[in-house]
């Protein structure tokens, strides 16, 4: 994602961790995670705001790429001063004879292509630009990089059973073009990014996410989308929309990044409802079978990346959800090992089921007295995590009003002789459970890092990052001008983080 506005400026995040998380000893976070102390001004510069930088926010990533100003109009590929020679340099060695995946890719883009208006010129680029970085070895080579660089933080793949040869075209072109965003020549990412527009509407035109499809069902008088809920076909056509919608929100144009977030999302929660993806549970029947179970298990895993994009929508730009918790009643993922593995019922970690969904391990974190305990993972603390921050800026935008006009009050148990200060935030029933939900979700997260090592921990993608959910929410529920700020903040507001440095203001107390 291209950093908010508030990247340049430095707060200071003292206040943030507030005084039991300021006296904990940093290196419960790890390696993995924080060597910088919350406690310093730097942190947030050098550590929170990283985060928000997005997948390719690295070092070997041009900070002043063109394509995601969103402001260009036709023009070159390149950018200033290289050459445009296209053709593979002579020990090229993801060179191979090209392979039928390849060609019909760059045919099957191209058809889509050829329906947008576009002058000879630039139909002749996109060919160029398609039948570079189309090969045979660079698909194989993005692949690789797919499930080396993406596949930590959002597993969804099942990496043994992935082949190119075999795979839809629509996720094979998703997983390519999300590969070549973390590629090392720039040429080649430079080359995708400028055709990832025509590679998205490839994406969006298979049939799964097709309105004349819809339609000719509904003609027919058939049933409308039977046997979706377990065609693994289309199954990986929608899998294909939400990574390549992925790939434009955090390397796309300004235009194409709101198509991604604004409609393609809407399209992708669409037919995720309609396939029952936020049901999917391992069930009994399928015990017998390891490929049933997997194909499930990509479900349920679809699902929860599904419905943490939705809150970080909302985390970043404001855009609300279109998910609610309450929907989420798929599994909680699995162990990530058993994931991976090419045989997960032979795994030492193997559990058929976790046997708790994502609704009920919500609704677990914000009981007065908790149920039961749970078995986290970093996956489910991360999940998790978005979701109380969703559940708590919706709930300070609904309290806004009511604060304005003097209507709320604390509920009877919690009235105290002392007298409310009207600067500070009501405690209501349900802001009360919302500290119990934060408090015991912080408990789990310095019990879940004890135990794990700092190797597997550094392994973990973004699911390190998810303590800086945790300090965010913290604020919305504690500083008094939280209500305000929430309220004030516009949909789909650009520098968010800019709009919450009220919060971080050493002036203002909690």
């Amino acid at each position: 994602m291209v950093a908010p506005t508030a990247s340049q400026k430095t707060f200071d995040f003292r206040r943030l961790s507030l005084e039991e998380a300021q006296s904990s000893n940093r290196s419960e976070f790890g390696a993995g995670f924080v060597n910088s102390d919350p406690a310093t001004p730097q942190f947030f510069q050098d550590t929170f705001l990283d985060f928000f930088n997005g997948p390719f926010g690295d070092g070997q990533k041009p900070m002043d790429d063109p394509y995601n100003t969103g402001d260009l109009t036709y023009q070159t590929v390149m950018p200033q001063g290289q050459t445009t020679n296209l053709a593979l340099p002579a020990d090229q060695s993801v060179f191979e004879p090209e392979r039928p995946f390849a060609r019909a890719l760059i045919q099957s883009i191209l058809a889509r292509a050829w329906q947008v208006p576009l002058d000879p010129k630039a139909q002749q680029e996109i060919s160029a630009n398609l039948n570079f970085i189309l090969t045979t070895g660079r698909i194989r080579q993005f692949i690789s990089l797919y499930f080396k660089c993406w596949q930590p933080s959002c597993a969804m793949l099942h990496v043994p059973s992935f082949d190119p040869e075999t795979v839809p075209l629509p996720l094979l072109a998703a997983v390519a073009f999300m590969g070549a965003m973390y590629s090392s020549d720039q040429r080649e990412t430079c080359v995708a990014k400028r055709v990832l527009d025509f590679a998205e509407l490839f994406v969006f035109s298979s049939d799964v996410f097709s309105a004349e499809s819809e339609v000719s069902i509904v003609f027919s008088g058939g049933r409308c989308y039977k046997d979706e809920t377990t065609d693994w076909v289309k199954f990986q056509n929608c899998q294909a929309g939400f990574i390549i919608l992925l790939a434009q929100y955090w390397a796309g144009s300004r235009v194409s990044r709101n198509r991604a977030m604004e409609n393609r999302f809407s399209e992708v929660v669409k037919v995720a409802r309609r396939m029952e993806l936020v049901k999917a549970r391992h069930l009994p029947d399928d015990q017998g079978h390891e490929h049933l179970w997997i194909q499930k298990e990509c479900r349920v895993r679809t699902a929860s990346i599904i419905s943490l994009l939705d809150c970080a929508f909302f985390f970043y730009q404001n855009y609300p959800c279109r998910l609610t918790q309450s929907e989420m009643e798929c599994d909680l993922p699995s162990d990530e090992s058993v994931f991976f593995s090419e045989h997960p019922f032979a795994e030492p970690k193997f559990c058929f089921s976790r046997e708790l969904t994502i609704t009920a391990a919500f609704e677990n974190l914000l009981e007065e007295t908790e149920l039961k305990p749970m078995d986290l993972t970093a996956l489910d603390m991360f999940i998790l995590i978005h979701l109380l921050y969703s559940f708590i800026n919706a709930h300070m935008a609904t309290l806004g009003p009511f604060i304005r006009m003097g209507n709320i009050t604390k509920p009877g148990h919690l009235m105290s002789d002392r007298p409310q200060q009207a600067e500070s935030i009501p405690e209501d029933r349900i802001l009360v459970s919302v500290k119990n939900g934060l408090s015991r979700w912080r408990d789990y997260w310095f019990a879940l890092r004890n135990r794990v090592s700092n190797d597997e921990w550094a392994s973990m993608g973004f699911y390190k990052n998810s303590y800086n959910f945790w300090l965010v929410s913290q604020l919305l529920i504690t500083k008094k001008d939280a209500v305000d700020v929430v309220m004030r903040m516009e949909v789909h507001c650009e520098d968010k983080l800019e709009k919450l440095k009220v919060l971080l203001d050493d002036q203002k107390d909690l």
